[in-house]
């Protein structure tokens, strides 16, 4: 993962994890998972998709995400935000 902006410390393993996860969904893309990568426009990974990838979040870290939560994540910054909001 690469990012002109470095996440904070002790999030690099956060978002190893975040990666992983995307990756896994969307292994046939060539984009760089990067902080500030849209799901969609960048990655283009279809809305069905980034549902069971914010489901296997949920699972990875333990917690659920609100509605309201899920409408506004559109990058994977937002996700990693999401994620640390709990820790």
């Amino acid at each position: 993962m690469t990012t002109a902006e470095a996440p904070a410390p002790g999030t690099s393993a956060v978002l190893e994890q975040i990666s992983a996860t995307i990756q896994d969904a969307v292994a046939e893309t060539d984009a760089p998972i990067t902080l500030d990568a849209a799901l969609g426009a960048d990655l283009g990974i279809d809305s069905m998709s980034v549902v069971e990838i914010l489901v296997q979040i949920e699972k990875r870290f333990g917690f659920q995400l609100q509605d309201a939560e899920v409408t506004g994540i559109t990058t994977v910054r937002d996700i990693l935000d999401a994620v640390l909001r709990r820790q």
